[in-house]
Order: C-alpha cells, then structure tokens, then sequence
C-alpha cells in the first residue's frame, strides 16, 4: 500500500495537546499558593449563596488575595463553605516588574461538581499607549471574548466582543488595530499557567 506525500505530511504534524480542565483547574489553583507564598498579602473575605434551583443548598467562601506592598490583586479563591478543600473558582493575575497586568488565569465549575470546570481562561492582557485591552481563550485555544479600553487620540475606546462576533468587519477599525494588534497570540504556553 503507498501512502502519499500529502497523507505522510500530515500525519507528522505536531499536535498540540491541551490539558484537561480538571488539570488546568489544578494549575491555576497550584499558581495561586506559589504566588502568595511569595509576598506578604491582605485577604478580604466574603461569604454567600448560591442562587437558582440546583445550586440554591450550596454556600461558599470567597477570598481576594492582595499584596500588602503594592494593593494589587493577585488572586480570587471560592471554596465550598461546608468542605474548603473544594475549589469552585479560582482566578490568578500575573503582573509584569513594571505592575502592569500582563494575563490572568480562571477556572470555574458548578458547585456540585468541583472537580470538573465548566469553563477555563487564559487571558493575555496588551497595553498600548493609554489602550489597556485583553483576548481571552479557552483551555484548547477558542477566542471566546475580547475586550479593550482606554483613550486613542483623545477619544475614549471601548470594545467588547464575544468570540461569536469577531469577524473582518468588527476586526477592521483603526481602534480594534490599536488594541489588539499587537498582543501575542501565543495561548498554548500558558496552559500551564505560569
């Protein structure tokens, strides 16, 4: 049997495996400890409800994690009220040394099944000029959001796109140029949030 060149070249292309959300839920809640553990931090902590019919018997703690020296949040944990070893949500900002937002890292599941997210992020944050914007993906590389705002030229920029909606033609304006096109696309290497 001969195989084709087409064929041959096609089977030797790199895949790119994603992590499973259960693991990226675990990274980013890993992410979260190192990152405290590196700085002296405030906490605020909040307590609550779930709402809606399957989740209305379900309560959490949530906790903001600061650093004392600089204000900036570092992360956001919300933990099952009854068993706080279950991570509901877990959220990580991850700055640059001049403080500037550079990604963020999210996980989240439903309250009954804490071992199994529901949705995973990676956004990679841009600034440009007085234009702060992000991209966010998915675990497996789906845009599902965009977002940008700020000043370009002294006129106030605001772009909020879900992934559905971002095509050539809301692609195509000076100001979607002036936030996006230079942030980096490179989501496969924060699959393992760092």
């Amino acid at each position: 049997m001969k195989l084709s060149l087409a064929w041959l070249c096609i089977v030797s292309l790199p895949t790119f495996a994603a992590p499973s959300p259960a693991a990226f839920h675990r990274a980013v809640y890993a992410l979260h400890e190192q990152q405290i553990a590196q700085r002296e931090i405030r906490t605020e902590e909040a307590t609550g409800n779930y709402e809606g019919a399957a989740a209305a018997r379900y309560r959490y703690v949530e906790t903001s994690y600061y650093d004392k020296a600089s204000g900036r949040m570092i992360s956001r944990v919300r933990r099952d009220a009854a068993m706080p070893e279950l991570v509901h949500i877990a959220e990580v900002n991850v700055y640059d040394d001049a403080g500037k937002l550079v990604r963020d890292f999210g996980s989240v599941t439903l309250p009954w099944a804490p071992l199994h997210p529901v949705r995973t992020f990676i956004n990679l944050h841009h600034h440009n000029g007085g234009l702060h914007s992000f991209r966010q993906y998915d675990v497996s590389g789906l845009v599902g959001y965009e977002f940008c705002e700020g000043k370009l030229d002294n006129k106030a920029v605001r772009i909020s796109l879900d992934g559905s909606d971002i095509d050539a033609a809301s692609a195509s304006g000076a100001a979607y140029q002036a936030c996006f096109d230079g942030l980096s696309k490179d989501w496969a290497r924060y699959t393992t949030p760092h």
